[in-house]
């Protein structure tokens, strides 16, 4: 079993690794979400990831705390598939006397509106999570969520 974590978690874990733990990614952006043009669009006050690049697509962005959301990443192509995509979002730091931020990754499927694949977390804390890649199964073992795995289309 290969271990997927994209360029993202790679580039974010070597660009914060003297931060504080609050800050080990959510200052942190790939340059591919201004080249897609994503950004954030508020419908009754839930945040949506819209692109002008790709304007067929609508991806809700869940909070694990009250905060803004913030678009990390976005890659296009996983393992042979060209038409599945994965965007990353910091997703809130939920806690009490400690907060811990939370990343999420959404797979999707650009060929059908942006269809979600799977959704889970990537990173808490500055720790990511298990994602793996076998064959054309896509799996991950998310702490909130449990084991989670998708035949990619």
């Amino acid at each position: 079993m290969r271990t997927f974590l994209g360029g993202a978690v790679a580039a974010m874990a070597m660009a914060v690794a003297g931060g504080a733990i609050a800050e080990c990614y959510t200052g942190w952006q790939s340059p591919s979400v201004e080249d897609y043009r994503w950004e954030i669009l508020y419908e009754d006050d839930a945040p949506f990831a819209v692109s002008d690049a790709y304007p067929w697509i609508k991806l809700p962005l869940y909070m694990q705390a009250p905060s803004k959301p913030k678009i990390l990443s976005f890659e296009r192509g996983i393992g042979d598939r060209p038409m599945v995509a994965s965007l990353v979002y910091y997703a809130g730091s939920p806690g009490t006397s400690v907060l811990v931020p939370i990343t999420e990754r959404i797979v999707f499927d650009m060929s059908i509106d942006g269809k979600e694949l799977l959704r889970g977390t990537l990173m808490e804390g500055c720790d990511p999570v298990e994602w793996s890649l076998n064959g054309d199964v896509l799996s991950v073992d998310d702490p909130a969520m449990g084991y989670q795995e998708i035949v990619l289309p």
